[in-house]
């Protein structure tokens, strides 16, 4: 592109790609400047906040000197008494009930102001003097639609159309013709097992008896277009991907980044032209209208509205302080303020953006962008769900796009209208009602929040999109190029640069001063001035995201946990500690944190063999991160750090320091990851990563120029995540997990190697047009393919065991005499009969043994759901193939915690205990009552062979555990509701034996499928 120069439009002069580009956003600096929709929402919401005295009138940035990002004193917003001196007095708001007063053209000579003065208005009953008790005898004009609240915003048309539609829903809802019956039936088949389009052709042949009328592509999507009526807008964009052709571009023919043409000549006809490459976006309003149009769906979408917070607890993304905010303000939209609040009615929707790169075909080299929407009214247990998951599009390859926000311009259009409300039915009250729904939050790797935010990015002078801490360069090393961000750079030459800064302290931005530097940049009257404007705030221009109701920046881009953590700090941490990866030349190599390779290949071993004895609902197995490391996923890497890390790291550095600080991360993320967050939770989240990255810069940098690398802006980040919560809600509310299971989908789909981009477009088309077909016509059930495993399980429950379900396979059989003594000798006293009575009761009787038991939880919608399945090992062997699930977290009065004690001891209360479930015995009711037992009732018996030995070792939260001569303890019976939850074990060679615990969302929110399997 050097030396490339293309003819403005506009000003018809000869300019450099870059200056190209600015003409085409901002108009050309010789000409009047564009006034934008956006650059007049910016404006309008700057105005705003300034007559609210919220804002004081600061000048744009400026730097004194030619050093950048010199550090000044804030600017402290005056008094509000004095902002409103500043204000010029506003015009008096008049409300016309019957509207603005219209102009006649026979009073167009009348002077105004002329007529009787006021002196003789007492006398004239137009201007009669006010009298309370005469508007007290009035009777008040009752609102016609106080009754109806639903009715508020629907215009006469839309609301006759809607009537149409609660008549077909009481007439059972809109029907499929039976002609059509087979082409969705085909559809379904073929986009549900993602059959090839050869494979679905020889159906007919394979079965010509019952399949000989199967509609064959492409009549089968023609039909399908018109059942579904939803399709998606071809949006035309560069053959590169640098951008869409919308907004301020869509009348362009070249693109301003690489300068390839948009289009070509058709391939029959030369005459004709047609884009090169298209960006196919799906439209959602229809699809979010269609949500209320099923029954079901419309109920589980007010889970929202339902909903009741506890006090001083984030469990949420409303409990975070910004949707409490929202539900104060009234929404403005381009400066204007529309008639409601945010959320004021129980249907509005609260979504979320999420986007990152992915390559089709496994490699970076070719990637493309999905857009999805992640719909926050539904319940947390399900609102990750592939179905539930509202794909966008997916912005095509091979290359990244230069401006993201040109490819999410047709969805922006569509938030303003969705703010303003569109006319929907709800199917659960058979009511019409305007819906409205408001993004609050966008989320994503860094590289793409900062294009969604117009910003510099990680390599920025001011990389941080959260706050105004400045990088500086290595200038040694492999990168010299990179900005890194420590607290503490004593190195640091440039006038009045700050040395250290304060982690609990920083310079946060907020959403007017970046209202006010975007604009400043846009304001740059040549190349160069923009360039040192974007240089000095970090930001690009303003992001056409700022023109949607709901947003505020930084605050609604929070960062993205799993990429953070999981993508960056444990891999760095590996990494630094096996001088491996992008650390592999990263200091001296004799520095105290280093692993002995020998050391690093048994821990790396070590992780795939531990998957044995971990249960699968914890998560996947993690492969050897040594000799597997492509393999390592973020949810691996998850794994490794909170389960397996803590084990098997212990005793390996030389120096304890060093396994203490990643101790204390592991505390950290629980915390951060945990379901519910309090208040306090926070302050320890906020004081732990300050102190946290201030020990690492110690351990790791060491205030030493030449290991720069490794104050990367991921591990800044972590001084904002108790912000991001406390503004937010949890952690798992916004991250990424949900887009790496949509890519996971759209990579694991046949595709053509020839025109990938394609076959994924007609893809997310088929699946959204399913979905809509399912919604519309209510054939969810009708439709379902697979024989989905309920997350609760088929089996028995016994009446005083209401959250706990027995599943085959079960036996009746007579127990073991020494089993039978101790069954008596636990219910005797509990039922209140005599032991020896109850031995010979129970004596060569068969009695009922189930090999497996499942607990009923409840969701955070209140929902029953269905939580560990647990096995008995007595009954239902384990073999090589399975993954343990019989080790138990339990409530006994024995103790067993002296390591050097070799009984147990009996309590007179029940304490923490840990083994292996044996099986569950009934005692039927019937049994009970012929020992003349008041009111009998069945008794379940769990039967467990406890761990002889347990140690808790507080420096790193481990449970350690040893058996005598390889062998459990004797069984012990306990009540089957004394069972708590699953556990896991990791065996080493020489640090012992130890329990791992599900204490967080690890394992419990749903990463892959919301499913029970066996073991």
């Amino acid at each position: 592109m050097a030396g490339t120069r293309w003819r403005c439009p506009e000003c018809h002069e000869m300019r450099a790609p870059k200056t190209y580009r600015r003409h085409q956003k901002y108009g050309c600096p010789s000409l009047r400047r564009r006034a934008s929709k956006l650059r007049t929402a910016a404006e309008a919401t700057l105005t705003r906040l300034r007559r609210l005295g919220l804002v004081a009138r600061s000048p744009p940035p400026h730097c004194p000197s030619p050093h950048f990002n010199r550090r000044h004193p804030p600017n402290v917003p005056p008094p509000p008494a004095f902002c409103e001196l500043l204000q010029s007095p506003a015009l008096p708001v008049v409300d016309h009930a019957m509207g603005e007063p219209g102009f006649d053209p026979n009073f167009r000579f009348v002077t105004p102001g002329a007529g009787p003065g006021p002196s003789s208005r007492e006398q004239s009953p137009r201007f009669a003097p006010y009298n309370p008790a005469e508007e007290e005898e009035e009777e008040e004009e009752e609102d016609p639609l106080a009754a109806l609240p639903w009715m508020h915003g629907i215009a006469p048309h839309d609301y006759y159309e809607l009537i149409v539609q609660e008549e077909l829903l009481r007439k059972g809802g809109l029907r499929l013709p039976d002609y059509h019956r087979l082409t969705v039936q085909a559809f379904n088949y073929k986009v549900d097992t993602d059959i090839s389009g050869r494979a679905y052709s020889k159906l007919p042949r394979a079965f010509p008896d019952h399949l000989a009328n199967l509609p064959m592509e492409p009549k089968l999507q023609r039909q399908i277009d018109k059942i579904s009526a939803f399709g998606a807008r071809a949006i035309h964009c560069c053959i590169n991907s640098c951008i869409a052709y919308t907004g301020v571009y869509q009348r362009l023919e070249l693109c301003p980044w690489c300068g390839e043409a948009r289009y070509t000549a058709h391939r029959k006809n030369p005459v004709r032209r047609v884009p090169r490459r298209t960006f196919h976006y799906l439209p959602l309003i229809p699809r979010l209208i269609n949500l209320f149009r099923s029954p079901p769906m419309a109920e589980l979408l007010q889970y929202r509205s339902r909903r009741r917070p506890e006090p001083n607890t984030l469990s949420d993304i409303f409990d975070g302080r910004y949707y409490l905010q929202l539900l104060q303000e009234f929404v403005y939209l381009g400066g204007t303020r529309l008639g409601h609040r945010f959320f004021s009615s129980n249907t509005d929707m609260t979504l979320g953006l999420s986007t990152d790169g992915v390559g089709p075909f496994k490699t970076r080299k070719q990637q493309c962008w999905p857009l999805i929407i992640i719909n926050y009214n539904l319940p947390p247990s399900i609102r990750t769900r592939l179905e539930n998951i509202l794909c966008l599009g997916v912005i095509p390859g091979p290359r990244t796009p230069k401006e993201l926000d040109t490819f999410l311009e047709p969805f922006i259009d569509e938030l303003e209208e969705l703010a303003r409300g569109v006319p929907a039915f709800n199917a659960a009250n058979r009511h019409p009602f305007v819906l409205r729904a408001y993004l609050i939050a966008a989320f994503g790797d860094m590289p793409a929040v900062a294009k969604m935010m117009e910003m510099k990015g990680p390599n920025g002078k001011l990389p941080c999109r959260a706050c105004k801490i400045r990088g500086v360069r290595a200038r040694h090393g492999p990168h010299p190029n990179t900005n890194y961000i420590p607290l503490s750079r004593p190195f640091d030459d440039e006038p009045h640069a700050t040395r250290r800064y304060d982690p609990q302290n920083l310079p946060l931005r907020t959403h007017t001063e970046y209202l006010e530097e975007a604009m400043w940049v846009e304001e740059a009257q040549n190349d160069a001035e923009e360039g040192r404007r974007s240089l000095r705030t970090g930001i690009n221009g303003l992001a056409p995201l700022a023109r949607v109701p709901g947003l505020s920046f930084p605050v609604s881009f929070p960062h993205d946990f799993m990429h953070l953590i999981f993508e960056n700090i444990i891999p760095t941490l590996f990494d630094l500690w096996t001088r491996s990866g992008n650390f592999e030349a990263f200091g001296s190599g004799t520095e105290e944190y280093l692993l002995h390779p020998d050391v690093w290949t048994t821990i790396a071993e070590a992780c795939p063999l531990a998957g044995n004895n971990i249960p699968y609902t914890f998560g996947c197995r993690v492969p050897d991160p040594k000799k597997k490391r492509a393999e390592l996923t973020a949810e691996a890497r998850l794994l490794l750090a909170t389960m397996l890390g803590p084990v098997l790291l212990r005793g390996r550095f030389v120096h304890q320091k060093y396994y203490r600080h990643f101790i204390e991360l592991v505390r950290l993320i629980n915390m951060c990851i945990d379901f519910e967050i309090t208040p306090n939770d926070i302050v320890t989240i906020r004081e732990g990563f300050a102190k946290w990255v201030k020990d690492y810069e110690k351990y790791y940098y060491m205030n030493d120029q030449a290991r720069l690398s490794a104050c990367t802006l991921p591990l800044h980040a972590l001084l904002h995540i108790a912000n991001d919560i406390e503004a937010m809600g949890p952690v798992w509310a916004y991250w990424a997990f949900p887009m790496e299971r949509f890519c996971g989908a759209l990579t694991r789909a046949s595709m053509s190697r020839r025109f990938p981009y394609s076959s994924i477009n007609r893809r997310v088309l088929q699946l959204a047009q399913l979905s809509q077909i399912k919604l519309v016509y209510g054939l969810t059930e009708e439709l379902e393919l697979d024989e989905r495993q309920e997350n609760i399980r088929h089996g028995v429950q016994y009446d005083h065991y209401p959250d706990l379900v027995f599943i085959n396979p079960s036996k009746t059989l007579p127990l073991q005499r020494s089993l039978q003594l101790k069954i008596a000798k636990y219910l005797g006293p509990v039922i209140g009969i005599p032991v020896e009575d109850m031995s010979n009761a129970l004596a060569n009787r068969p009695l009922k043994v189930w090999g497996r038991m499942q607990r009923l939880d409840k969701s955070l919608a209140e929902a029953v759901v269905g939580g560990d399945v647990i096995r008995g090992a007595m009954v239902v062997p384990s073999n090589k193939t399975m993954r343990d699930a019989s080790h138990v977290w339990f409530h006994s009065k024995m103790s067993r915690w002296r390591w050097d004690r070799p009984h147990a001891v009996e309590f007179p209360n029940e304490i923490l205990s840990y083994g292996q479930t044996g099986m569950f015995v009934v005692i039927e009711a019937d049994l009970i009552a012929s020992l003349n037992v008041p009111n009998p009732c069945t008794q379940v018996l769990a039967v467990i062979m406890a761990f002889p030995h347990l140690r808790y070792h507080n420096d790193a939260d481990l449970v350690e555990y040893r058996l005598s001569s390889g062998n459990y303890a004797g069984a012990e019976v306990v009540d089957a509701t004394k069972i708590d939850c699953l556990i896991g074990r990791i065996t080493t060679e020489h640090q012992g034996s130890f329990v791992v615990e599900r204490t967080s969302v690890v394992g419990q929110v749903d990463m892959l499928d919301v499913t029970v399997e066996i073991d």
